[in-house]
């Protein structure tokens, strides 16, 4: 639990400040709404970030847009007139470089634009499905609704990248822990050791002879392994920013054992979700294809979007292009036909989108459970290693100071 500070407004206009305790700063704007107060600004108390310190750093966050929509839809539901909703919202904006981008959204507002045309003027912020959203609530009157399902949509969004990431960290700093290690072993260590034991000419271990060729083969040509492995990294970088790279990457990342399956229940949330909520909005499908597109971050699903497109408009029914493309598990296509059929796809979507952010966050568990001990014993082997082939020799070196 954490300490926030808040500004809100109450029903009559007037300002006011306090604290609160809550788990989270969104669950901290739902405590405030709950005393009947509209809320302004949210902040953790003492927080420190080098974004405050230095303008420079500052960068605008999608918990920054998160923050924006409930605030609005409040503010839009209490009657509160756009553009001084838009003033109270600049006025407590603690990014400087978002309050300075609904700055000009006001004036665009002012000027007579919609709403969702000035978010549109700011693509880097708004993206293209949040414009077309906006812009289905202005023109059917569910402005309200369709701001606040877009704040849950990225906060539920952010919290799978958030576990994902979660999952991976500790994998991550391990393998880093241990490249750094060796490195500093192979480099600096073992030759030490190395011109020690050949002082005293003693016939070597085999993980002794291995260490020391590694060893010697990375103290005299450093440069060629500097090289290489930037060349490595710049050929992979390039490549796979390449399209036929991104497309190779796109595929065979989902097949990557144990991790595959991570990225493709991510992806499959994410997609079910966003189509879910297109299509209650009431686009025309092919609208809603155009827009999901640009949603998924996976060359090779877009292509598969693309052929389902086709089919669609081809006067194929939407369960059998999602079975034509051969990419969705067998419940996405049992829900969409039962959406179909009932005509509420929108709803089994949602309830896919549920199973599947329940399904990953078992498997994260799970993953983060058992990949310590994998871990510990890849740790465990190579200190083992390490240990024979450093120690075995000081061993046959004081044995034969014995004899000697």
């Amino acid at each position: 639990m954490a300490i926030y500070n808040y500004k809100a407004r109450d029903k009559q206009g007037k300002l006011i400040a306090g604290r609160i305790e809550s788990a989270s700063s969104i669950s901290a704007e739902k405590q405030i709404e709950e005393l009947k107060l509209i809320p302004i600004s949210v902040e953790e108390a003492a927080s420190f970030s080098w974004g405050g310190l230095l303008p420079v750093f500052q960068t605008i966050s999608k918990k920054d847009v998160i923050v924006f929509s409930r605030q609005l839809a409040t503010l839009y539901q209490s009657g509160v007139p756009l553009t001084k909703s838009l003033d109270s919202l600049i006025e407590f904006a603690r990014n400087k470089k978002f309050k300075e981008v609904l700055a000009e959204v006001k004036q665009d507002v002012e000027s007579g634009q919609t709403l969702s045309k000035s978010f549109a003027r700011h693509p880097k912020v708004f993206s293209e499905i949040y414009v077309n959203m906006v812009e289905v609530g202005e023109t059917s009157g569910l402005l309200y609704e369709i701001l606040v399902r877009l704040a849950l949509l990225m906060e539920k969004d952010m919290a799978v990248k958030a576990k994902v990431k979660s999952a991976t960290f500790y994998p991550k700093i391990v393998v880093s822990a241990i490249i750094i290690a060796v490195v500093i072993l192979v480099g600096f260590v073992i030759p030490k050791f190395a011109m020690l034991y050949k002082s005293f000419n003693v016939p070597l271990p085999l993980e002794t002879r291995i260490l020391v060729a590694i060893s010697n083969f990375f103290v005299s040509y450093w440069y060629i392994v500097l090289i290489a492995s930037a060349a490595l990294f710049a050929g992979v970088k390039l490549y796979l920013n390449s399209s036929g790279g991104r497309l190779w990457w796109d595929e065979h990342k989902l097949k990557i054992p144990i991790f595959g399956s991570i990225f493709y229940k991510s992806m499959m949330s994410q997609f079910t979700r966003i189509f879910g909520l297109l299509f209650q909005s009431g686009l025309p499908v092919n609208r809603v294809f155009e827009l999901i597109r640009n949603a998924v971050n996976n060359k090779f699903f877009t292509n598969r979007i693309d052929e389902i497109q086709s089919d669609v408009t081809r006067g194929e029914s939407i369960t059998n292009s999602f079975k034509n493309s051969k990419i969705f598990s067998g419940i996405i296509i049992q829900m969409v036909s039962v959406g179909e059929e009932t005509g509420h796809i929108d709803e089994m979507l949602g309830k896919v989108a549920d199973y599947f952010d329940e399904d990953l966050d078992h498997q994260l568990s799970m993953l983060q459970a058992s990949i310590e001990p994998v871990l510990l014993t890849i740790i465990f082997g190579m200190v083992l290693f390490l240990a024979l082939a450093i120690y075995l020799p000081i061993i046959d070196v004081i044995n034969f100071a014995k004899k000697g």
